[in-house]
């Protein structure tokens, strides 16, 4: 799909918007945000680490289609529910109140350990689960965000039932690795499905979509502690081989979000295929709990219950 979402890109021009694209520093979210600045977007990259987001934003300059772009960064902890709130205010000075597009991919592969922010709350889940929710729904509620958001993360399967107590797994956290990344893994998508449903009700004038990216060639996953054997496996051995043939680069799969976000012909695959999308974009398959809209309330309702 990336080939066609290129092809369909193809003179594309976003001269006036304004693109947030967080966990910007590194993999996926680097290359979308370059991506919109060849497509002459102004671009604000969110991220941890000031160094590699200053070379994504040099990168993103010198791929500018004007001179004239607004291209900077936010050096923020989006574990913290109080570093997003600071940084939603950063966002609302820097696009003088408009963001046209939000594209999120901070997080990425539980690592099956569990710790805990400064906050609080379980690592993984506020950086992959919770941080997304509270931008989204910040710059939305504020009349900031005025059109597209769009999550990067694997869609929630088949899950039926979910315990809302136990949101962060503190249950799993005496288990083994592998069996706290599979609940990881699982929670992520049914809850993000939820409350992006919830989400879309709203606040229907935002489309909230929840892509999954199969597999993109990053090397996300050696920073993030995951076990030795699959860590090494996926980096040197999938990735690369999926990236040649049936993946992606950070570069190619970078088509697809701002297709999604920026392209006209995005509202007929909308009205074909709904805002929940597989990685080719066809329509991905929600969680039986997430489609129960009382789920989705409840859901919400948990999210809000953090802030």
């Amino acid at each position: 799909m990336s080939s066609a979402a290129r092809q369909a890109n193809v003179g594309l021009d976003l001269a006036g918007k304004t693109a947030v694209i967080t966990g910007g520093s590194q993999g996926i979210g680097a290359g979308v945000a370059i991506r919109f600045a060849q497509a002459g977007a102004n671009i604000i990259v969110v991220g941890r680490s000031s160094t590699r987001l200053s070379s994504v934003v040099e990168e993103a300059r010198k791929a500018a289609k004007s001179a004239t772009q607004k291209i900077d960064f936010i050096s923020t902890d989006l574990s913290l529910v109080s570093s997003i709130k600071s940084a939603v205010s950063t966002i609302e000075a820097k696009s003088n109140g408009s963001v046209d597009f939000l594209v999120q991919t901070q997080g990425g592969t539980p690592n099956g350990l569990y710790e805990l922010t400064s906050e609080g709350i379980e690592t993984h889940f506020a950086t992959q689960v919770l941080g997304r929710f509270v931008l989204q729904y910040l710059l939305a509620s504020s009349g900031v965000l005025k059109g597209t958001s769009i999550s990067i993360m694997a869609p929630g399967g088949t899950q039926i039932a979910f315990d809302l107590n136990d949101i962060e797994l503190a249950s799993t956290k005496n288990s083994i690795r592998l069996s706290q990344m599979g609940a990881a893994a699982g929670r992520d998508g049914v809850i993000t499905d939820s409350y992006t449903l919830a989400l879309q009700s709203r606040f229907p004038k935002i489309r909230f979509f929840h892509v999954f990216p199969g597999l993109v060639s990053t090397n996300v996953m050696a920073n993030q502690n995951v076990p030795a054997p699959i860590k090494y496996l996926v980096t040197y051995v999938v990735n690369p081989i999926a990236s040649r043939t049936f993946g992606n680069t950070p570069q190619s799969y970078a088509e697809i979000p701002v297709f999604l976000a920026g392209n006209k012909q995005v509202d007929e695959l909308v009205e074909a295929q709904g805002l929940f999308l597989d990685n080719a974009n066809k329509k991905a398959s929600l969680s039986p709990y997430a489609l129960d809209k009382k789920n989705q309330d409840a859901v919400f309702e948990k999210m809000m219950s953090y802030m």
